[in-house]
């Protein structure tokens, strides 16, 4: 049995069936002010201008064991599965007010010190919400909701401005680009 006691020390029984279903009242309310500030995931990017003040860009092997093949007690065979970059750019908001300093591009990037570049960046949180109770499961599906910007950020897409700025130089998108554009 559940107690409260308050500032006086007067000791309240709580009934748990009341707890449940204020618990339960809570958390639909909760969800549905998330469902309310939802939106698909391409109208949660940004597009913002920046100068770039350093670059840092990795190369990473990658390797791969096919689980037929995995020994148990003995070495393992692996095989090569290529490889992946990723770039790491220090930078300058355009707009002082932004708190970016990193953009973190999963992909190659032909950057230098100096560059004027236009950075899609999506600016979303993630959400897991319970759709509906099927008995003792509960079905789940993600919801995204806009929040602001940190200091680090993934980037997307990078545009490389030409010196007059009228146009693009040079177009990179990443390795999950799609995923944040409008099908």
């Amino acid at each position: 049995m559940a107690k409260k006691i308050d500032s006086l020390g007067k000791i309240t029984i709580l009934d748990p069936v009341k707890l449940m279903r204020d618990m339960e009242r809570r958390r639909k309310r909760e969800q549905k002010d998330l469902e309310a500030r939802a939106k698909p995931l391409y109208e949660l990017t940004r597009e913002e201008f920046f100068t770039v003040q350093g670059v840092l860009q990795e190369s990473y092997s990658h390797s791969v064991t096919p689980t037929s093949e995995i020994m148990i007690g003995g070495r393992s065979p692996s095989y090569g599965a290529g490889y992946s970059t990723h770039a790491t750019i220090t930078v300058m908001p355009d707009n002082s007010k932004l708190p970016i300093k990193t953009l973190i591009f999963e992909g190659p990037v032909t950057l230098r010190k100096g560059d004027r570049v236009s950075a899609t960046i999506p600016r979303y949180e993630k959400h897991e919400c319970e759709e509906e109770r099927f008995g003792c499961h509960v079905s789940q599906r993600v919801i995204y909701t806009d929040r602001p910007y940190k200091e680090q950020e993934e980037a997307v897409q990078i545009i490389t401005m030409r010196e007059d700025e009228r146009g693009a130089v040079r177009t990179d998108r990443s390795a999950n680009y799609r995923r944040f554009t409008k099908e």
